[in-house]
This record gives C-alpha cells, sequence and structure tokens, in this order.
C-alpha cells in the first residue's frame, strides 16, 4: 500500500506584525539565518553516518537517557535508529521504499529531539519585528544577534537569535519559553555542526545532547538497507498539494495574572475529516494546563492537507498561548 512520507506543520496562531521595522535590517536579519542554515544543513553531504546520545531532565529531578543513530547514502536512503527507555523505532528508507518496525507511539521526547537535529534553526514570519543585529560575546565567540519581538495573542515577546560572527552558525536561540545553545562545533565536510545541545524551558534544564557526524569514504554498505520489518511500503512525494488550512482554532481564555505568556505544544494529525486526532502535548512549562490545551484542540477545525487531489493525513505541531494564567 502507498504510504505518504510524513509532513510536519507548524501552525503558530499569532498576530500580524504591527510595529514599524526597517526594511534593510529585517533583510540583514533574513540572511543571517539562511546563512546559518547553510553553513550546517546536513542536506549537501552524501554518505555519513551521524550518532547521538542525549539525557532528558524530567521535572521530578529524574533523568531519562535516550540515543539515535544515521547511516546515511544521500538520496540513495538512509537508515534511522531511535532509542529511549523501553522505545525501539528502526527505519529504512530505500529510494522510493520505507521499511519501519517501532514498539510504540514515538515519545514527545523523540520528536523533541528530532527538532534539535543536527541543529536547530529557524525563519522569520510576519508576527516577527527586527530591532536591532547587536555584535556580542556568546558563549565565548564574538557573535551577531538578532533582537526581535514576536507578537503573540497582540502582546510583544522580545526574543534574540545569535550567530557565530566567523562560521555564521547560530550559538544561542532564545525565543518565547525556549533557550537553547549549541557548543563545541565540529567540521564535517564543509558543514559546522555542534557537538553538544542543551535546551532550557522556562529556565529549566529539559534536554542535553551530544553528537557527531562524520562523512562515509566508499559505498554504504548494502546490509544498512535490510527492512527492519521485512517487507517494503511505497513511498510516494506529492506532486501537487495543499497545506491544511486552519478553519476555527481558538486560543485558551486569557487570565488575569499579566501578559506573560505561556507556551503548550501539542502534536497530532490532521486527518481528512479536518479534526486533530491522537493528540499528545509535547511540551509545556506549566502541566496544570495540559487537559485544557488538549481539550481545546480538540474542538480545533481545518480543511485537510490535499495531496495528488485527495484528502491526505499530516502530522502536526500546534501551539497554544496561554496569556496571563
Amino acid at each position: 500500500m502507498p504510504r505518504l512520507l510524513p509532513l510536519v506543520l507548524a501552525v503558530l496562531l499569532c498576530c500580524a506584525a504591527s510595529q514599524a521595522e526597517d526594511v534593510k535590517l529585517r533583510e540583514q536579519a533574513v540572511e543571517l539565518m539562511e546563512i546559518a542554515r547553510a553553513a550546517s544543513h546536513p542536506g549537501v553531504l552524501r554518505n555519513f553516518e551521524q550518532t547521538v546520545t542525549f539525557r532528558v531532565h524530567e521535572p521530578d529531578g529524574s533523568v531519562q537517557k535516550g540515543s539515535f543513530s544515521r547511516v546515511s547514502a544521500g538520496a540513495t536512503g538512509h537508515r534511522d535508529e531511535y532509542t529511549f527507555g523501553d522505545y525501539r523505532h528502526v527505519i529504512v528508507i530505500s529510494g522510493d521504499r520505507i521499511s519501519q518496525h517501532a514498539t510504540g507511539p514515538m515519545p514527545p521526547e523523540v520528536r523533541e529531539l528530532k527538532r534539535q537535529l543536527p541543529i536547530h534553526v529557524g525563519s522569520f514570519d510576519q508576527s516577527d519585528v527586527i530591532h536591532s543585529i547587536q555584535q556580542q560575546n556568546v558563549l565565548g565567540h564574538p557573535a551577531k544577534c538578532i533582537e526581535f519581538d514576536t507578537l503573540t495573542n497582540g502582546v510583544p515577546r522580545a526574543n534574540e537569535i545569535c550567530m557565530d560572527a566567523e562560521r555564521a552558525v547560530v550559538l544561542s536561540w532564545r525565543v518565547g519559553d525556549e533557550y537553547i545553545e549549541n557548543t563545541a562545533f565540529f567540521r564535517v565536510a564543509n558543514l559546522y555542526e555542534p557537538a553538544h545541545i542543551r535546551r532550557f524551558l522556562n529556565g529549566k534544564l529539559q534536554m542535553e545532547i551530544d553528537q557527531q557526524m562524520k562523512v562515509i569514504d566508499g559505498p554504504v554498505d548494502p546490509d544498512v538497507f535490510t527492512p527492519p520489518s521485512k517487507t517494503w511500503d511505497t513511498t510516494y512525494e506529492c506532486s501537487t498539494s495543499r497545506r491544511p488550512v486552519a478553519l476555527f482554532t481558538p486560543q485558551p481564555v486569557s487570565g488575569k495574572n499579566g501578559d506573560k505568556i505561556v507556551d503548550v505544544l501539542v502534536h497530532g494529525d490532521i486527518r481528512p475529516d479536518g479534526k486533530v486526532h491522537g493528540a499528545v502535548v509535547d511540551s509545556s512549562p506549566d502541566p496544570n494546563l495540559n487537559a485544557e490545551a488538549l481539550q481545546l484542540i480538540s474542538t480545533w477545525k481545518f480543511l485537510p492537507m490535499i495531496c495528488n487531489g485527495n484528502p491526505a493525513t499530516v502530522p502536526t505541531d500546534l501551539v497554544l498561548h496561554f496569556q496571563g494564567r
């Protein structure tokens, strides 16, 4: 049976920027972000191996460990293996075929790991207002730091993203409740990747990642592409597509405790019926808000994704903004 390769849709419901912004300054900020993407994006590598270990710091003080590995043969395909607690998942893509075996649904911690690898790089949209680009020293390196506001429910939130002045890579990322620092960069081919990544949420350490990547000389071992499920499904890309269109996506009712905003990230599938199915909380600074977030998501309605003329299911990340709660 043909299987559509997963897509990721980030739905950030924000207000349009209304503050004055210098066009040339925004142009510089966008250019810095694009250069940072080019400096670390592994799509230019053909044969390479990536090995990762990570630690998740739970709110109760406990630490859970996991690992990830990828062997890539460029456009030919790749093999990914994940472990986290009792969870095991092997995915092999070879040409237009996919085979995978998992012990259960992917945990939110593993999805968060995927968002961070090999380095987290974003983009600016209409809700972002660039204020300045400052020369600073960040994590021991001369850096260019983009200072900007993001308008969320009409409230500006001060953010900062800093790039290494020499290598152009992202050193630190402070956006909303999230802070990410990338250190100990190493070179692989003509790219620079961080050997160590730390992610903080509301000032608390949430995840630590150690990674290494190396180029594979010569052909990749064909055993890498042995199907883990013993069978193959066919993958295909959408030659024509339309992403889901939000029809009814209400945000939480605001509280009376000021303008502080707490973001709750929910993961689920937007299916052909336009509803979000299998919703789970991936990231939340306040677990007391989780049940309300899931209840509200269950009311959201979309025009579904269209792939090659037909409604399709797409994995989705959705953000709910709790203001004054």
